[in-house]
């Protein structure tokens, strides 16, 4: 099967985000994303239950602050905790120790402006001298049709309803991404294709898959779905909890049904509150104190079904 699996990977994990943001423990315990041995741990663990890539998130990577907290210091955070996996990767693949293989996803969020203003190819050009063109690491990066996959995330819902941004870079394989397709009609058609080949970071409901050459390309799987809104709010969407995991099964059900050629799992380990609310309605994969590794166990499951 050439059917590929991706899961997003988080990198801001450091003493601050276990005071009290988080929906539960891991299984390891508070850790730190430049932690090499829990790198290891994790790397084993996805690849073990047959994830292809692992898919770094720096989408706002062009509009934080380095004085603010949350956006400032944990983009240096997340930087400084990529340099050390890639490192780190390396040291496993000349051990002959089994890991994923790596993408990075970059970003405009809440700066379309940085398309055309040189901000966001200033950090293609970042991801490309430091991995996708470093013959240390430029082996450890996912392809897809040749080249590395670059994706670009530009903010929920998309500023740009009528296409894609007017942005190349031709030593990747560049991909656009919003959150919810589902939710903005202009981007799909009825029957869930992502019109303009948008990826969706998450859905609600049926997911959505862009066309590559007619055949469908991509779609994004979660375990659970959070809220929109409130209730009474127009336009309230209720959230689609865990139900033992019954909706992660779905979701992935859809991708087989469809035949995407990646499924794109959102996520191992974001564990933060603001994204998911509780334990029932929270989308994270790897084993915590109160789920243990049933969820990893699923993963691996239905990513052997997929392929």
């Amino acid at each position: 099967s050439e059917r590929e699996v991706g899961i997003a990977y988080g990198l801001w994990a450091d003493r601050d985000l276990w005071n009290g943001k988080t929906w539960d423990k891991p299984a390891l315990g508070e850790y730190d994303s430049r932690d090499r041995r829990v790198i290891r741990r994790h790397a084993g663990q996805l690849a073990e239950a047959g994830v292809d890539f692992i898919w770094l998130d720096w989408s706002n990577n062009v509009t934080y602050d380095p004085d603010e907290f949350w956006v400032g210091g944990k983009q240096d955070l997340i930087e400084d905790a990529t340099a050390i996996l890639f490192d780190e990767y390396r040291k496993m693949g000349k051990r002959g120790m089994a890991h994923p293989k790596i993408s990075i996803f970059i970003g405009v969020t809440g700066a379309p402006e940085a398309v055309s203003d040189g901000r966001l190819q200033k950090k293609a050009d970042q991801v490309w001298r430091m991995y996708a063109g470093n013959p240390l690491y430029k082996d450890m990066m996912q392809l897809y049709l040749g080249k590395p996959l670059l994706v670009v995330y530009v903010d929920t819902p998309s500023p740009w309803q009528q296409g894609l941004p007017q942005w190349d870079d031709d030593r990747f394989t560049v991909r656009w991404m919003t959150g919810f397709v589902t939710e903005q009609p202009p981007l799909r058609t009825p029957e869930g294709v992502s019109r303009y080949g948008y990826w969706s970071w998450e859905d609600r409901g049926e997911q959505t898959y862009p066309l590559h050459e007619g055949r469908p390309e991509t779609m994004v799987v979660c375990a659970a779905t959070r809220p929109q809104g409130e209730p009474g709010d127009e336009g309230y969407i209720p959230a689609q909890g865990r139900r033992d995991g019954e909706t992660f099964r779905e979701q992935f059900a859809r991708a087989r049904k469809i035949g995407t050629r990646f499924a794109m799992v959102v996520s191992w380990n974001e564990w933060t509150t603001a994204e998911q609310p509780s334990l029932e309605v929270s989308k994270d994969i790897e084993p915590s104190q109160q789920l243990g590794d049933t969820c990893l166990k699923l993963l691996a499951e239905e990513i052997r079904k997929f392929k």
